[in-house]
């Protein structure tokens, strides 16, 4: 009969070259899905990647700067305390109050939502695709998480105490512009990929009336500032910036379309 201490320095010794071998496994898992991602990257046109990328530069070089500005001046800026009070309606009637939620219901959780579940439901029954669909639900998602973190992070370690700002508004990120760009500017994103470009003009056009709408609404309400709007803008611009080379990729390789549309339903 072994040792008690033999038998248990076995079991330590299997215990670490099951750990070995799990982590070799891993490792190899994780090589394969960097090159995976290498490959695909190498099928995106490369002029879509390169405006992608500085698309994407952009926007975050915005968000930073409106960061280091908010910082410096320790609050809004005198034009945003300006524009907002020009704005802003102190004794606005009932209807005015009315239309302003109605112009920000497409910003709101439940107005992204709705129109992503439409979109992707549409996208489905009629062509029985579901790219659409899921490009607008990754694209709020990620945007909405961002803000989330951006909010939570910055109000609890931001060095602004600016007078007269509650302290959840002290991340200056409007949400509802944030989402409103997200899912509009990824709709527009989605019908040039599928080749409408008679529909393309009109879905830029909705997409700036309704972005446009929803931040002058949230700064009317005196919930926002222009810096606010501008950094959801640039938020939800970097996950529409990243997204596009997914989207080129559902649209262009065969294997990838082939799996996500399986054409339209048969007659009955």
């Amino acid at each position: 009969m072994p040792y008690p201490d033999a038998h248990g320095a076995l079991n330590h010794v299997r215990q670490l070259r099951c750990l070995e071998e799990r982590r070799g496994r891993a490792t190899t898992y994780a090589w394969r899905v960097i090159k995976q991602a290498f490959r695909l990257i190498g099928d995106v046109d490369r002029r879509v990647l390169r405006r992608s990328i500085v698309a994407a530069a952009l926007c975050l070089v915005i968000f930073v700067a409106l960061r280091l500005v908010l910082l410096q001046a320790n609050g809004p800026l005198a034009f945003d305390v300006w524009l907002e009070d020009h704005i802003r309606q102190e004794k606005a009637s009932r209807t005015i109050k009315i239309l302003e939620h109605l112009a920000s219901s497409p910003g709101s959780r439940i107005g992204a939502i709705s129109v992503t579940v439409s979109v992707g439901a549409w996208a489905w029954f009629r062509r029985r695709d579901v790219r659409p669909g899921i490009l607008l639900a990754a694209a709020f998602t990620c945007t909405t998480a961002t803000v989330a973190l951006l909010k939570t992070f910055l109000v609890r370690f931001w060095l602004i105490n600016a007078a007269g700002v509650d302290a959840e508004e002290r991340a200056f990120v409007s949400s509802h512009t944030a989402n409103a760009v997200a899912v509009f500017a990824m709709l527009v994103v989605v019908v040039g990929l599928s080749g409408r470009r008679d529909l393309l003009r009109l879905a830029a056009v909705v997409c700036i009336v309704v972005v446009a709408a929803v931040a002058l609404s949230v700064m009317a309400a005196d919930r926002h500032y222009l810096v606010d709007v501008i950094s959801g803008v640039a938020v939800a611009g970097l996950w529409v910036s990243v997204l596009v080379p997914v989207g080129y990729l559902m649209w262009t390789r065969s294997d990838v379309r082939d799996r996500l549309k399986r054409g339209p339903p048969p007659a009955t």
